[in-house]
């Protein structure tokens, strides 16, 4: 959208028909929501603000914290249409569902290999440059190796359910995540061991067995009726690498991926992108573009990457998560913890106004 609004010429390629779910905790992040501002989006999603943010133990003890400069919950399937149909606006050639299966380069550029999914027909489209956001990094060697750990979600109503707070609860070797979204409905999201998934053989049991352990998630689910299939998919964990293809840009999970525990994906996600297009606007090189944006990712991703691994680790042994609702109830830990997000949002604003 932002290169198209700039009289440059973008092909989308999108797999999928939408509006689709996904796994997802469906939270943007205070830095997502700042970029949607920028590109003159945030109006236009009818997003639910959270403003605080509660932690369970497993024995239904919790602590509250303030969550500073906000955190939104939308839905993947309204937010990602919105999206798309603001890039159609913006001049974007759309080619959806498609997929592509290959890509090289030779004498004349770069070049990709593109199957339309209605008809099976095969395309090669040449390019200057190639952004991937696939959520994975499949193209040019960019595969990473997935985790033990697995991501579920499904969507629930839940009678008397905190509109304006994003719920987070601590079980044994796993954790679970509860926002509200758009339409009334919750967003149920967790992140589950392999190994979990494997013995129970369902996910719905999985599920089950984690309110079990969890008194606040049981108190919270009381009288819930889930109105959508569960979804449930690998979850990546990998920080910024600096062997990306010639002719290539990951952005969002492609480029890397952080423990979900944050609410920092989608943001993130979003946040890489603009940087991309900024990148490729000042028309430099495409290597020297490469080498700054994976510097302004780590940037972005590393330290983010230690602190929600440890929030993660920490909340998924009964013990220390008691421990920490003890700390949360008794100091501003956890309040100093979200302004360092929003402060290093902040750092990370754009320079360039005229993007």
């Amino acid at each position: 959208m932002l290169l198209a609004r700039r009289e440059i010429s973008v092909t989308l390629i999108e797999q999928h028909r939408f509006p689709r779910e996904k796994v997802c905790g469906e939270c943007v992040s205070a830095m997502g929501w700042e970029v949607l501002g920028r590109v003159g989006l945030s109006k236009r999603i009818g997003a639910v603000e959270m403003t605080r943010g509660v932690l369970w133990g497993p024995s239904g003890r919790s602590a509250e914290i303030g969550l500073p400069g906000g955190m939104w919950g939308i839905s993947r399937a309204s937010l990602d249409s919105v999206l798309l149909e603001a890039a159609r606006e913006a001049g974007v050639e759309v080619l959806q569902p498609a997929r592509v299966e290959d890509h090289g380069q030779d004498a004349r550029g770069t070049w990709i290999r593109v199957r339309d999914l209605r008809t099976n027909g095969v395309e090669t489209v040449w390019c200057e440059v190639v952004l991937l956001a696939d959520g994975k990094g499949m193209m040019g060697g960019l595969k990473r190796q997935a985790t033990r750990d697995f991501g579920i979600k499904a969507h629930f109503e839940l009678p008397g359910g905190a509109r304006d707070t994003v719920q987070l609860f601590g079980v044994r070797g796993c954790y679970g995540g509860v926002a509200p979204i758009e339409g009334g409905l919750f967003n149920v999201a967790c992140s589950v061991p392999r190994e979990r998934i494997e013995r129970a053989r369902d996910v719905e049991a999985v599920f089950e067995e984690m309110v079990g352990e969890n008194r606040g998630l049981a108190e919270v689910m009381r009288g819930a009726k889930r109105v959508s299939s569960w979804l449930a998919a690998p979850l990546p964990r990998f920080g910024v690498r600096g062997d990306w293809p010639v002719g290539v840009i990951p952005v969002g999970n492609a480029a890397a991926a952080l423990e979900p525990i944050g609410g920092e994906g989608m943001g993130l996600a979003m946040r890489s992108a603009e940087l991309a297009a900024e990148g490729i606007l000042r028309g430099q090189d495409l290597r020297v573009v490469q080498r700054k944006l994976q510097g302004e990712f780590r940037r972005l991703w590393n330290k983010r990457r230690m602190l929600w691994r440890g929030v993660a680790m920490m909340v998924s042994r009964p013990v220390l998560c008691e421990m920490a609702v003890d700390v949360l109830r008794v100091s501003e830990v956890g309040e100093w913890v979200m302004r360092w997000g929003k402060g290093t949002a902040a750092e990370a604003a754009p320079t360039n106004s005229k993007t």
